[in-house]
C-alpha cells in the first residue's frame, strides 16, 4: 500500500469514529407519550404551564427546579430539572428539554429557553406611535 492509501484509511477510520460521538445529539422532538415509549433520551418541545408556580428553593436545594409543561400534543406533564432554574422561564415562548421519561415525571437534565424577541415590544410601540408598520425587503 502506498502512504496517501494508509492515510485516507487512518481519516476514514477517524471520521466514522467522530460521528459515532456525535450520533446521540441527532434526536428527533418528541412529546411526553412517544418519550414514555421509547424510555430513552430525548428532546421534547413543551411550553411552560403558567397556571401551575414553578417550584424552586435556592436555599433548601439549588440544584432542583420543578414546574409542569405542555407538549405540541397538549398532554401536561411534570418536569424535574437538576439544575437551577433558569432566568425569565415563566416569560419563555417556548422550552426544549432534554432528557428522560419517568415513573409520571420528565427529568430533564438540559433546557434550552426560547426567550421572547427583545425587539417586540419596541417594534410595537413604535408602530403605534409612527403609524409604520413592518417593512419587507424583496431580494
Amino acid at each position: 500500500m502506498k502512504k496517501i492509501h494508509i492515510v485516507l484509511l487512518i481519516l476514514t477510520i477517524a471520521a466514522i469514529a467522530a460521528m459515532s460521538f456525535f450520533i446521540k445529539d441527532l434526536t428527533t422532538h418528541e412529546t411526553f407519550a412517544t418519550a414514555k415509549e421509547k424510555g430513552k433520551f430525548v428532546v421534547v418541545k413543551v411550553s411552560l404551564d403558567k397556571t401551575k408556580p414553578v417550584e424552586y428553593d435556592a436555599l433548601k436545594d439549588p440544584n432542583l427546579t420543578v414546574f409542569y409543561a405542555v407538549d405540541k400534543d397538549g398532554r401536561q406533564s411534570k418536569v424535574v430539572y437538576t439544575e437551577a432554574k433558569p432566568t425569565d422561564i415563566e416569560r419563555s415562548e417556548g422550552l426544549d428539554l432534554n432528557g428522560y421519561m419517568r415513573d409520571g415525571y420528565f427529568e430533564c437534565t438540559k433546557m434550552q429557553v426560547k426567550c421572547p424577541s427583545k425587539y417586540k415590544d419596541e417594534q410595537q410601540s413604535a408602530e403605534k406611535t409612527t403609524g409604520a408598520t413592518k417593512t419587507e425587503y424583496k431580494y
